[in-house]
């Protein structure tokens, strides 16, 4: 398989993209022949800008579904405070019941406090939201894999069945940073997701997994800066700085980047980034895309991708 299908474009929708953008996004990713397409499940911008567009995620889910024919696509995570597992679990098997093997469900302890507040929502400290989240992948693992649950825990309680019984599993993906969530959350899934993390955290990870015994993915979420040429790729990063408002020497900044594990590289140099990655047990990458009007580097990339 062409690594390309292992990978996937990263949208932050919270930060301004409106349904119709997130289509048209949609349909472009599948015609370059990528395999996946993620969105962020947040409910306010990152960076505290308010009054932008901020589509409901799984709203979304359910028109990409509708838009696409191939492309499989999930959120990339939904925090567990968001929703009670249990009714999350049956609008994973509702969705993936209409396209079966194309949504994979991604889940997290959640992180940002500022969207709890803002909405009414409880945001209790880390140690209770790791508990409910593995107490909410008691609930949403087996009832997403066909079969009948009955758990009651201190945080969540289900009793369900899930129908129809013929339409498979879902693919349960498990994200954060957190060796300790890693450990516990490590019976549930199919995959784990980090975000941009180095090659050397690669390595530790996997070396955590590993004794599980369980066939278990390790994919990475980030951002990237792709060009033809050192100059294109300065060219990228003064771009970048503005939107982020730094104000530095650009050479810096890119330096910069890389230290911090971004993957920002001409097309010549990109497949050798990715390379270290998958040596290091890296299986998949969703590339994180902030700028959906940059079609250049997103077409730069599937081009990069497809000559691994």
């Amino acid at each position: 398989m062409d690594f390309i299908k292992k990978c996937g474009i990263m949208l932050e929708a919270q930060a301004g993209l409106s349904v119709r953008e997130l289509l048209h996004v949609a349909e472009r990713t599948e015609r370059l022949g990528f395999g996946y397409l993620c969105r962020s499940d947040h409910l306010i911008d990152l960076r505290g800008r308010r009054g932008l567009e901020s589509p409901e995620c799984w709203v979304t889910l359910g028109a990409m579904a509708a838009h696409t024919k191939s492309l499989k696509f999930g959120p990339l995570v939904s925090p567990i405070g968001f929703r009670n597992p249990a009714l999350l679990a049956r609008m994973a098997w509702t969705l993936h019941s209409f396209v079966p093997g194309r949504l994979q469900l991604g889940v997290g302890a959640g992180w940002y406090e500022d969207e709890y507040v803002v909405n009414g929502l409880e945001f209790p400290p880390f140690k209770v939201r790791e508990q409910q989240l593995v107490e909410a992948l008691r609930i949403i693992r087996p009832f997403t894999q066909g079969e009948k649950v009955d758990f009651h825990g201190k945080y969540f309680a289900a009793k369900l069945e899930g129908h129809p019984k013929r339409s498979g599993k879902i693919h349960l993906v498990v994200g954060g940073n957190a060796p300790s969530i890693v450990r516990r959350a490590a019976a549930y899934a199919d995959e784990w997701n980090v975000y941009s993390p180095s090659v050397e955290k690669l390595r530790k990870l996997r070396a955590i997994l590993d004794p599980t015994g369980r066939d278990i993915e390790i994919s990475e979420m980030g951002p990237f800066m792709i060009a033809e040429n050192d100059s294109g790729l300065r060219r990228k990063a003064r771009a970048e700085m503005r939107r982020t408002g730094v104000s530095k020497d650009v050479g810096a900044f890119i330096e910069e980047l890389r230290r911090g594990d971004r993957i920002v590289e001409t097309v010549k140099n990109f497949p050798s980034a990715i390379n270290r990655r998958r040596e290091a047990g890296l299986d998949k990458i969703y590339f994180q895309t902030w700028d959906t009007g940059d079609a250049e580097s997103v077409e730069l990339l599937a081009g990069a991708l497809k000559a691994l």
